[in-house]
C-alpha cells in the first residue's frame, strides 16, 4: 500500500473540506494518507512534522495542493506552507527525487490561470480544479501514486532487417527514368517499348520482396511485413516518377500495356512456396498503394483520359482455383490486411481507425501531399458509386471536412465539367444531375464510414452543387 503526505494551505473552511474530501477518497482507493488533521497531535511541532514527512523514506509521494493562498504564502515564505517551501529549497529539491512531489491544481484565477509558486514553475502538475475533467485527472493521480502509468514504454524491438540487406533494387528502373526524356526526344515511336521495358523490369524486381515470415505471432511477422514494405519504397518511388514523366508527355501511348501489367500484379498474392497464411500481405498493400498512385498522378497531371481508362477497364486475372481468367473491376486491387491491423493493435497504444490508411499516409513521397492520395482514394470511390463499382476509400478520415476539394468545387465550370464528364459516364450536365438526384433518393440515410470512427464519407451529391453544374465558363 503506497503512503503519501498532503501539504496544503489553511486558506478557508471550504478549501480544507476540499482537501479532506480528496484525502478520504484516496484512502478509499487503497492509499495510506498522512494528513495534519489526522496525524498532527497536540504538542507536536507542525514544522518538524512537515519536514519529517518530506524526508521520510516511507512517504512515497508528497501532494502539494495549490490554491491562491498556497502560492502567495510559498512565494512570501509566510505561514506553515512557507516553512514547507523552505524544506523544498533548491538544495533539498536537488537531493530529492522530483518524482516524489506531485503538484495538484485546486483552483484557478479569473483568467483561468493556475496558482503555482515560483519554485514549481515548469513542473508537470495534475489539474483537479474543474469538475469537467476531475475524474480523468484523478485517475491520472492514482496511476502516478500506484506507478501504473497510462502509457508504458513498449518492449525494444529489432532494427528493420532491410537496413542490413544488400538487395539490388531500382538500378534498372532508375536508369530507364533517367534516360526517358532523351529517348523520347530522339525517337517518340519508342514510347510504348520504353513503357513495357520499365513495367517488365519493375514487375521482375518485385520478386526480390517475396516474404517468408519467421513466426506465427502478429507482433513478429507484422513487423517483418512492415519492414518489407518500407524496404520496397525506393522501387515504388521509381514507379510513381515514371508514371509522372509518362503523363507529362503529349504523346499517345498504348494504355493496354499498363492494363496488362496491372492484370499480372495479383499473381504475387499466390505464394506457392509458403505455407504461412499472411506471407503475401506485403503484396496486398503494395498493389493497393500502386493503384492509388496511378490515380493520384493522373489527377495531378489532369490526365482524366488516363484515369478513365484505368478505372473503367475490365481486368482479366488468373485465379489459382479456376482454369479460366476472371473478369474483374478495380476491386481486384483493393485489399484489407489483417496482419497490419493486428500488428498496430499489439504495438501502439493509440486506437487507429485504419492502420493500413495510417501506413499509407506516412509513406507519401516528396512532391506529393496527403491530399493527393486522399483525393485519389475518394475519387475512386465516387466513380465506383456512380458507375456501379466497388471501392471503399480507407484514407477518407484524414481529409479535413472543411478543406476545399478543387476537383468537385470546379464542377461549377462548364470547361472543367467537359474535361471530367467521361469519368462519370455522362455526355452532358443534365445526365449527371439526373444520376446524382437518383443516387440521393436511393442512398441509405446512414453514409458509409469506418467502424472505429463517427466521421462519415461525404456523399458525392453533397460534394457537388447539383443545380449549379456547368453554369459558368
Amino acid at each position: 500500500m503506497p503512503k503519501i503526505f498532503i501539504s496544503y494551505s489553511w486558506s478557508s473552511s471550504d478549501h480544507e473540506q476540499w482537501v479532506l474530501n480528496l484525502a478520504e477518497r484516496l484512502v478509499s482507493d487503497g492509499i495510506e494518507v498522512v494528513l495534519d488533521k489526522w496525524d498532527l497531535k497536540p504538542g507536536n511541532d507542525k514544522y518538524k512534522f512537515m519536514e519529517s514527512m518530506v524526508g521520510s523514506p516511507e512517504i512515497e509521494k508528497v501532494l502539494l495542493i495549490l490554491d491562491k493562498k498556497y502560492a502567495e504564502r510559498a512565494n512570501g515564505r509566510s505561514g506553515g506552507v512557507g516553512t514547507e517551501t523552505q524544506i523544498i529549497s533548491p538544495q533539498i529539491y536537488n537531493n530529492t527525487s522530483q518524482e516524489k512531489f506531485i503538484p495538484i491544481i485546486a483552483e484557478r484565477d479569473s483568467n483561468n490561470s493556475e496558482h503555482v509558486p515560483v519554485f514549481l514553475k515548469g513542473t508537470v502538475y495534475i489539474d483537479l480544479s474543474s469538475l469537467d475533467h476531475y475524474e480523468s485527472n484523478y485517475e491520472q493521480l492514482l496511476r502516478n501514486i500506484f506507478k501504473r502509468p497510462s502509457y508504458t514504454r513498449p518492449k525494444l524491438g529489432k532494427a528493420p532487417s532491410y537496413l542490413f540487406e544488400n538487395i539490388e533494387t531500382t538500378i534498372r528502373t532508375s536508369s530507364i527514368i533517367r534516360t526517358f526524356s532523351v529517348q523520347i526526344d530522339k525517337d517518340p515511336k519508342r514510347l510504348n517499348g520504353i513503357i513495357k521495358d520499365f513495367l517488365d523490369e519493375f514487375y521482375s524486381d518485385l520478386q526480390n520482396y517475396r516474404l517468408e515470415p519467421t513466426s506465427n505471432e502478429f507482433l513478429v511477422f507484422g513487423k517483418e511485413i512492415l519492414d518489407n514494405i518500407n524496404s520496397y519504397t525506393p522501387l515504388r518511388n521509381d514507379f510513381i516518377e515514371f508514371i509522372n514523366k509518362l503523363l507529362k508527355t503529349d504523346l499517345d501511348f498504348d494504355l493496354d500495356i499498363i492494363i496488362s501489367f496491372l492484370e499480372k500484379l495479383p499473381l504475387y498474392l499466390h505464394h506457392e512456396e509458403s505455407n504461412h497464411r499472411y506471407s503475401s500481405d506485403n503484396f496486398k498493400f503494395i498493389i493497393h498503394e500502386l493503384f492509388l498512385y496511378l490515380i493520384a498522378v493522373g489527377l495531378k497531371n489532369e490526365r482524366y483520359d488516363f484515369i478513365d481508362g484505368i478505372m473503367k477497364s475490365t481486368y482479366f486475372v488468373e485465379n489459382r482455383y479456376e482454369s479460366k481468367l476472371q473478369a474483374l473491376g478495380i476491386e481486384v486491387f483493393y485489399n484489407y490486411i489483417m496482419s497490419i491491423e493486428q500488428y498496430y493493435n499489439e504495438t501502439y497504444s493509440g486506437n487507429f481507425v485504419s492502420p493500413m490508411a495510417d501506413l499509407m499516409i506516412k509513406r507519401i513521397p516528396e512532391k506529393y501531399t496527403k491530399e493527393n492520395l486522399i483525393d485519389a482514394d475518394l475519387i475512386c470511390h465516387y466513380i465506383a458509386v456512380i458507375c456501379m463499382g466497388e471501392w471503399f476509400p480507407i484514407t477518407y478520415h484524414y481529409k479535413d471536412r472543411w478543406k476545399s476539394f478543387p476537383f468537385f468545387d470546379k464542377f461549377l465550370s462548364r470547361k472543367h465539367f467537359n474535361k471530367v464528364k467521361m469519368l462519370f459516364g455522362v455526355e452532358n450536365e443534365e445526365e449527371l444531375k439526373l444520376k446524382l438526384i437518383e443516387l440521393k433518393k436511393t442512398t441509405d440515410s446512414q453514409p458509409l464510414r469506418h467502424s472505429k470512427t463517427f466521421d462519415k464519407i461525404i456523399p458525392i451529391f453533397d460534394r457537388i452543387n447539383i443545380e449549379e453544374i456547368g453554369t459558368v465558363n
